[in-house]
């Protein structure tokens, strides 16, 4: 009997990166849970030992929620990042991890990448990118910043595959 090959790199994969994946949206042809674990591991792979995210698909009325409770901004936005750190001193044991919780409103994704004329895939990937990297401290608000954490999300989108999600900016 043939014996099926061992992969040790899967294993320690999922020692270093755990996803609590949640799908509370009733958005149908959504990308899978495997597909969001392996965007948010291309961008935190490098710089983190170990990661644990939590990404949660929710539809407009509880993501406008969360905006409006978090940020004051009363609509249903792509993508939330929630640093676990952010602003706090962590205990040792979670010094030199990743933690923090992704939310994603699928119908707002699905209604950008239509008018952006992207792929829903291609812009959940964006999407889940841009959100890992916000929970790993890149930022937007400032140009600079903004600049340093494009050029993360472009090297990250087309070594996954898809094309620069900021082309249309570039004319």
């Amino acid at each position: 009997m043939k014996r099926a090959k061992q992969y040790p790199f899967l294993s320690l994969q999922r020692q270093r990166f755990h996803l609590n994946f949640e799908n509370a949206s009733s958005a149908a042809d959504l990308p899978s849970e495997r597909d969001f674990y392996r965007w948010a591991w291309s961008a935190l792979k490098n710089e983190y030992r170990c990661a644990d995210i939590s990404l949660i698909l929710l539809d407009e009325e509880e993501a406008r929620a969360y905006n409006r409770d978090y940020r004051g901004k009363d609509y249903a936005t792509n993508v939330l990042s929630f640093a676990l750190n952010e602003g706090e001193i962590l205990p040792d044991q979670f010094s030199d991890g990743l933690y923090g919780d992704l939310v994603i409103c699928p119908q707002v994704v699905l209604k950008e990448a239509a008018e952006q004329g992207k792929t829903p895939e291609q812009h959940f990937a964006h999407l889940t990118i841009h959100g890992t990297l916000h929970l790993m401290g890149y930022d937007h608000i400032e140009d600079d910043e903004a600049e340093i954490m494009e050029a993360e999300e472009i090297r990250l989108m087309l070594a996954a595959g898809f094309p620069n999600p900021y082309q249309e900016d570039e004319y």
